[in-house]
């Protein structure tokens, strides 16, 4: 891939809804698995970081109130369209921001952070224990953390079949057969196959479960669970923010 293409991958696909439109069906399953995890019957505040174009609001509870931060601008003015898409702008803030400087958040506002695909584009070790230790410091005593990252065993492959299984199973065989054969071509030329390289290539960071937990534990977290999503192509990793430090 050219370095045009590298430096607007995202951007691009903000603005254009590509990015909507080619999502894998497994990825949306990775967000139902951020969302079994999320506290229940109660209103709490979570700050969706790395927000991207705001998907994550379509899986959200009503008494969820959402704030989202991004890098690009696109990301956020989409997210914020998305809100008003769904019905949700009064309770859906945004804002654009660098995870690895200090947020513009006043305390420690946040019941839950999630970092769904945002954190493993960080370049080094030094850059992602600043943004999880300044995501750190906006979250509540007893926060919740829950992070997707890609594993070392991404597999481009192994992400399409088990997402048109998935759409067989929830929509039924000609919307399987629409998305294996019309959609997930440009999915896997245009997006994942992109992400597999950049993460073979070192530019991204490929996970260990065992990396993942270390460096979460580093930022001073306490590391609760951890399990494979994304057809074994990536972790969920869920922890609680120390009551103090």
């Amino acid at each position: 891939m050219g370095k045009f293409y590298s430096k607007n991958y995202w951007s691009v696909g903000f603005q254009s809804k590509l990015y909507d439109r080619l999502s894998p069906e497994s990825y949306f399953e990775s967000m139902r698995r951020v969302v079994a995890f999320l506290p229940e019957g109660k209103s709490f505040t979570l700050l969706d970081a790395g927000c991207g174009s705001g998907l994550l609001l379509r899986f959200l509870a009503a008494h969820v109130v959402y704030t989202g931060t991004d890098l690009l601008k696109s990301g956020v003015d989409r997210t914020l369209l998305r809100a008003q898409e769904l019905g949700v702008s009064d309770r859906v803030s945004c804002f654009q921001s660098d995870l690895t400087s200090p947020l513009p958040v006043d305390g420690q506002k946040f019941d839950v952070v999630v970092g769904h695909f945002s954190l493993y584009t960080l370049a080094s070790s030094e850059l992602r224990q600043l943004a999880l230790k300044n995501l750190r410091a906006v979250m509540k005593a007893e926060g919740i953390l829950i992070l997707a990252n890609p594993s070392v065993d991404y597999d481009a492959d192994a992400i399409i079949e088990q997402s048109i299984r998935l759409v067989r199973e929830r929509q039924g065989v000609l919307a399987s057969l629409i998305k294996q054969y019309l959609v997930y071509p440009f999915t896997k030329a245009v997006g994942l196959r992109f992400i597999q390289n950049q993460l073979t290539s070192g530019k991204w960071q490929a996970y260990t479960r065992e990396g993942l937990s270390q460096e979460m534990e580093e930022a001073g977290f306490s590391v609760q669970h951890i399990e494979d999503v994304y057809a074994g192509s990536a972790f969920l990793g869920v922890a609680r923010r120390a009551s103090t430090g």
